[in-house]
C-alpha cells in the first residue's frame, strides 16, 4: 500500500524531553531506598548473630566431687560410710537451668584404676561428670546425692569457664 500524496497526515509528534531534575529525583530515591534496606538487612543480621553468640550457653560442663573421708575411702566404706552411700560410681548428677528446671543428668564416675589418695590427713575419692547437649541458661545449678544435699549455683560464664568442683565430706 502506498500513501496517496493527496491525503493530509499529520507528522509524528515531537518526543517531549523532560529536564534531568525531574528524571533525578526518582533515580536517587530509589537509590536511597537500596541503601536504607541494604543498611537494614545488615543491622538485622548483626542484631541476630549477637544474640545466637551471648545468649548460647556451654554444650557440655564438666565437673569433679572429691569425697572426703577420714578412713580409707574403699568402696566399701564410701558407700556406706557416714552417710555417703548416695556418692558412688554411677551415682545420679543433675544439672538444672535458673528456674529449677531440670536441663540435663548424668552419672559420677571414677577413673578405672585410680587410687584413694591422702591430701591433708583425709583420704580423697574423686568422681567425674560430664553433662552433654546442655541448653542454654543464665545460670546452672548441680545437684547430686540424696535430696538431703544441696544444689550448687554458677553463672553461665562460669559454668562454661570452670565447670564444677564439688568437695564433700571432711
Amino acid at each position: 500500500m502506498t500513501a496517496d500524496p493527496n491525503t493530509y497526515q499529520p507528522p509524528p509528534p515531537e518526543p517531549v524531553s523532560q529536564p534531568d531534575t525531574v528524571s533525578q529525583p526518582a533515580h536517587r530515591s530509589r537509590k536511597h531506598l537500596f541503601i536504607v534496606l541494604g543498611a537494614a538487612a545488615v543491622a538485622v543480621l548483626a542484631a541476630v548473630l549477637i544474640i545466637v553468640f551471648t545468649t548460647s550457653g556451654p554444650s557440655s560442663v564438666h565437673g569433679t566431687l572429691s569425697l572426703l573421708c577420714d578412713m580409707k575411702c574403699t568402696k566399701a566404706a564410701a558407700d556406706g560410710y557416714d552417710g555417703y552411700g548416695d556418692l558412688s560410681n554411677d551415682s545420679q548428677v543433675t544439672l538444672v537451668d535458673e528456674t529449677g528446671k531440670v536441663v540435663a543428668t548424668t552419672e559420677l564416675h571414677r577413673t578405672p584404676g585410680e587410687e584413694t589418695k591422702i591430701v591433708d590427713g583425709m583420704w580423697v575419692r574423686t568422681f567425674t561428670f560430664t553433662f552433654t547437649d546442655v541448653p542454654s541458661a543464665d545460670r546452672y545449678g548441680v545437684h547430686l546425692g540424696n535430696n538431703n544435699r544441696g544444689t550448687l549455683w554458677k553463672s553461665a560464664d562460669e559454668t562454661a569457664r570452670d565447670g564444677f568442683s564439688l568437695t564433700v565430706g571432711g
